[in-house]
């Protein structure tokens, strides 16, 4: 198989694969290469592009948990 083949088939495959997915297992897997990407920068870049990021705050702190 050619390098050109290999990056074809690779292609043709995500594809796919990435088409027989639920939004939900598309949705996770954007996090996860988010992150993985993420991981790659240096803090001082995390801090740059996180301005103007709100985390959510947990409305249900004193909820039950469990059963």
């Amino acid at each position: 198989m050619t390098q050109n083949e290999r990056e074809e088939l690779i292609f043709d495959l995500a594809q796919y694969r990435v088409s027989k997915l639920s939004k939900a297992g598309l949705v996770a897997m954007a996090v996860d290469q988010m992150c993985l990407l993420l991981s790659n920068e240096t803090d001082e870049q995390l801090l740059k592009v996180s301005l103007g990021y709100q985390p959510k705050e947990n409305k249900n702190k004193n909820t039950a948990k469990g059963f």
